[in-house]
């Protein structure tokens, strides 16, 4: 690989990209970070990648990529005018930031929206993408080298599918992790010490999911196998269903849907307004 990345925004995302590039053998002297901290620039350099304050700068690589704050992007963006060669591909890890307001606001059409989650801190996690009409196979490729570093990660072309992948595995590793805290808690609540809970309780979940994986039938049919009438998995199951265990679940998925709906309503209504100009 011959092309630049450069990453406007240096926070724990595109720390994660880049080691897993260095990790791939990307050529250190291809990447180029920025960051608003000097101190933060220096922790960049020490991994062997250049770093700058301008954002400019590394606005000007092969493949730029967006990862600051929901909060800060149109300003970032608007200080990017001019910067993005026209060549250049565009790929965003901001949540709730649609692909027409990136194009507008960088003056682009070679965009992608990316959502990744945490689990691509240990290169175990799952990325989903849309990219703008008119994307060449060499740009998805590109796509694919970046975010692959990550984990698996998977295109789709109705961009609607970002947002609620938002919900699902963005927001999904808190989800989980609340599960199993709740259910390392119950454990010792019955009696079992704290440090076998813990064991007991990922290795079962990380079994059951590499299960349900290679199960090519519906996940129903792994919860009849280990569920006998009147036998205690069926008392517990019973015990959740009373307790709306499915429906809550949902209406948590679907606030956190909502919610990327409403940064990204918030992003375009800002971005209409910074067009617009003072009144």
């Amino acid at each position: 690989m011959n092309w630049t990345i450069g990453f406007v925004g240096a926070g724990v995302m595109a720390e994660t990209l880049i080691a897993g590039l260095l990790a791939e053998g990307f050529a250190p002297a291809r990447l180029l970070a920025s960051h608003r901290r000097e101190d933060r620039v220096l922790e960049l350099q020490a991994l062997g990648i250049g770093a700058t304050l301008d954002n400019r700068a590394a606005a000007g690589a092969d493949v730029v990529v967006i990862t600051v704050k929901p909060q800060t992007l149109l300003a970032v963006l608007a200080g990017l005018e001019g910067a993005i060669r026209p060549d250049a591909l565009v790929v965003s890890i901001v949540a709730g930031a649609r692909i027409g307001v990136l194009q507008r606001m960088t003056a682009h059409d070679r965009v992608v929206r990316a959502m990744p989650n945490l689990p691509c801190r240990i290169r175990r996690g799952m990325t989903v993408w849309c990219g703008a009409k008119g994307l060449t196979a060499s740009d998805r490729e590109r796509v694919g080298a970046v975010l692959g570093v990550m984990g698996k990660h998977a295109e789709v072309e109705d961009e609607g599918h970002v947002d609620r992948a938002t919900a699902v595995n963005g927001t999904g590793p808190a989800i989980v992790a609340h599960f199993v805290k709740a259910f390392v808690e119950a454990a010792g609540y019955i009696g079992e010490p704290r440090s076998l809970a813990r064991e007991t309780v990922l290795e079962t979940l990380l079994g059951t999911a590499e299960m349900i994986r290679q199960n090519e039938g519906h996940i129903a049919e792994l919860i009849d196998e280990v569920t006998s009438p009147g036998g205690t998995t069926s008392r517990a199951l019973q015990v959740l269903k009373n307790g709306r265990f499915s429906a809550v679940l949902t209406e948590a998925v679907d606030a956190a849907y909502q919610r990327t709906r409403e940064l990204g309503d918030g992003l375009e209504q800002q971005a209409a307004r910074g067009r617009e100009g003072p009144a």
